[in-house]
């Protein structure tokens, strides 16, 4: 099971939005067993991929007992989010790194059951971010093009290549996605141009544009490439190069900690 954490320290990036997309993508184009985990306590992932639930919530990961999941279906199956999951956030030091072994320990447990699992975390930096990348092999960071994009970079690759060191040597980050682009706004394409400028080896060469279609897509609980109007036919074409490049990157980095050609 490939451990994929969909992160960024700052809101309103289509966090969620990816996460859920690459959901679909991975069931629909990859044939995937995919375990999809909601850790924001907003629980819009759990909205969009509400049809895929079982009946454990994603609080239940940072406990001891063991969870217990259902006989695994093919397809996708959702831990679904709850509000007490910003409860968590209230710990003293010792019961936070209690929780963050759980949490990965947990999700060890189930790696022969699924061949993909996708974290969804707040967007705020603590337990749960922590947790999901303590656990994860690989991390992707969606960024909306825009005046404080390059500090929002580095502020998420601060945490990123710190919880490498302190929790998860082996962690990989696969890149930035530039998303919700608009291609005729002057404020993006200078924010585009810092960014190539400051962190061009980061930057994946792909983009999401803003697109009716995607909203309504994920609000039908489905891929935005089942839709049939032109606008989804646009967005499909971009969404799918973006989960390609980003499989490709996973195939990279794995050859590359294994010392063997892609």
């Amino acid at each position: 099971m490939h451990i994929i954490s969909i992160v960024n320290q700052k809101g309103g990036v289509g966090k969620t939005t990816l996460s859920s997309l690459l959901a679909f993508y991975l069931l629909d184009k990859r044939g995937a067993r995919v375990l999809a985990v909601d850790l924001d306590s907003q629980r819009n992932f759990s909205h969009t991929l509400r049809q895929f639930a079982v009946n454990i919530p994603t609080t239940a990961l940072f406990d001891d007992p063991w969870v217990k999941l259902p006989e695994v279906r093919q397809g996708i199956t959702l831990i679904h989010g709850s509000p007490h999951l910003a409860n968590l956030e209230r710990a003293t030091a010792a019961e936070a790194h209690r929780r963050v072994r759980s949490f990965a320990a947990q999700l060890a447990t189930l790696r022969g059951s699924f061949d993909y699992c996708l974290l969804d975390p707040p967007p705020t930096l603590g337990i749960r971010m922590i947790a999901a990348l303590a656990s994860a092999d690989f991390v992707v960071m969606p960024i909306e093009l825009e005046e404080y994009s390059t500090q929002a970079v580095k502020d998420m690759l601060q945490t990123v290549y710190g919880v490498r060191q302190q929790w998860n040597p082996e962690l990989k980050f696969l890149g930035i996605i530039a998303n919700r682009f608009t291609h005729n706004s002057v404020r993006q394409k200078a924010a585009l141009r810092d960014l190539l400028e400051n962190y061009q080896e980061y930057l994946l060469p792909v983009k999401i544009s803003t697109r009716s279609a995607i909203p309504r897509a994920l609000e039908e609980g489905r891929g935005v490439w089942q839709l049939s109007s032109a606008a989804a036919r646009d967005a499909s074409i971009e969404v799918l190069h973006a989960f390609d490049t980003l499989m490709k990157g996973m195939v990279q980095a794995t050859a590359d900690l294994e010392g063997e050609p892609a």
